[in-house]
C-alpha cells in the first residue's frame, strides 16, 4: 500500500519554556506543504519491522520514529505481525520539516486501519505524544495554532495554495542544541494568529517570526544568507522552519516565485517549488 507522507512548515514559532517531562511548551502555527515522501507499507508474518529507503541517510534502526511509534502502539494493543516499510524519501532529513514525524504518524494510521485496532482519538494522541512532539499534528493536516508540546490545536483559516520555495543546502541541526541555547520567548503568537485567521496576510508577513532562528543562524550561517536571497528575489516572507536549517519563502507574485526557483535550484542541494495544502 503506497501512502503520501507530507512535510509541514512552521509559519511562526515561539518557545515558551521547559516542561517537567523534558519537552518544551511551544506556540506555533503549522501548515502542510505538498512536498512529500511516498511510503510503501506491507504486512509480513515475521513480527519484525523492516525499514528501507532510497536515501542512505534514512535511519533503519530503533532511532527511526516509525520504530518508536510501533513500540508505543504495542503498549495499547497486541500486535501479532510485522511490516515491511520502504520510504521513497523526498523530504530532507533532520531539516525542520518533520518528515520523520509525518512518516511515523502515517504508519500508525495505516496499521490502525489495516488491523482494525479502532484506536480512540485520545489513544492516538497519547501514542503520538510518547513518540515525538510533532507527530500528532499529522492526524490534523490543516492550518492550526498548536500549543503545549505542539499537540493542542486551534484550527485557523485556510492557508492553502500559497507559493512556497523550500531551500536547504544539505545541512542538519540538532534540535536539542537549539533548545539548549534558547533564551526568552517573544511572548507568543497572538498577533500572528489573528492576522492569519482574519486573512490579513500583509500584517502576517510583517509580524511572523521564529524565535529559534537566533540560535540556529549562529550554528549554520547560511540560514541568514538564504533568507536574504529569498527576500531579494521577491518573497513576501522568508523564515526558518522548526529548528532549521530549512528556510522557506512565501511568494504572492507567481513570476517572482518561478524566477526564484530558477535562480536557486542549482545553487543549493535541496530547492523545492511547492505549495501549502
Amino acid at each position: 500500500m503506497k501512502i503520501n507522507s507530507y512535510a509541514k512548515i512552521n509559519l511562526s514559532l515561539d518557545v515558551l519554556g521547559l516542561r517537567e517531562d523534558g519537552y518544551h511548551n511551544i506556540d506555533t502555527i503549522m501548515n502542510l506543504i505538498d512536498l512529500h515522501d511516498i511510503m510503501d507499507i506491507n504486512r509480513n508474518n515475521t513480527n519484525e519491522l523492516n525499514l528501507s529507503s532510497n536515501n542512505p541517510d534514512f535511519p533503519t534502526d530503533e532511532t527511526n520514529l516509525i520504530y518508536k511509534i510501533l513500540e508505543n502502539l504495542k503498549k495499547f494493543r497486541d500486535i501479532n505481525c510485522g511490516y515491511d516499510v520502504f520510504v521513497d524519501k523526498q523530504i530532507p532529513i533532520s531539516a525542520g520539516l518533520a518528515g520523520g514525524s509525518s512518516n511515523a504518524c502515517e504508519f500508525l494510521m495505516y496499521v490502525n486501519d489495516d488491523l482494525s485496532l479502532n484506536l480512540s482519538d485520545q489513544e492516538i494522541k497519547e501514542i503520538c505524544r510518547l513518540t515525538g512532539a510533532d507527530t500528532f499534528y499529522f492526524t490534523n493536516k490543516k492550518c492550526v495554532r498548536a500549543t503545549g508540546i505542539g499537540n493542542e490545536f486551534v484550527r485557523l483559516s485556510d492557508f492553502s495554495n500559497k507559493n512556497i520555495i523550500i531551500v536547504n543546502n544539505g545541512m542538519s541541526i540538532s534540535s536539542k542544541d537549539v533548545y539548549d541555547n534558547l533564551k526568552e520567548s517573544n511572548g507568543g503568537l497572538g498577533k500572528v494568529s489573528v492576522a492569519i485567521d482574519s486573512r490579513d496576510y500583509e500584517t502576517f508577513y510583517k509580524v511572523a517570526f521564529n524565535t529559534m532562528e537566533s540560535v540556529s543562524e549562529k550554528l549554520v550561517e547560511e540560514i541568514s544568507i538564504i533568507k536574504e536571497q529569498l527576500n531579494d528575489l521577491g518573497a513576501n516572507l522568508s523564515l526558518m522552519s522548526g529548528s532549521g536549517p530549512t528556510v522557506f519563502g512565501i511568494f504572492e507574485n507567481t513570476q517572482y516565485y518561478e524566477n526564484c526557483y530558477n535562480k536557486l535550484k542549482d545553487k543549493y542541494k535541496y530547492v523545492f517549488k511547492t505549495k501549502t495544502l
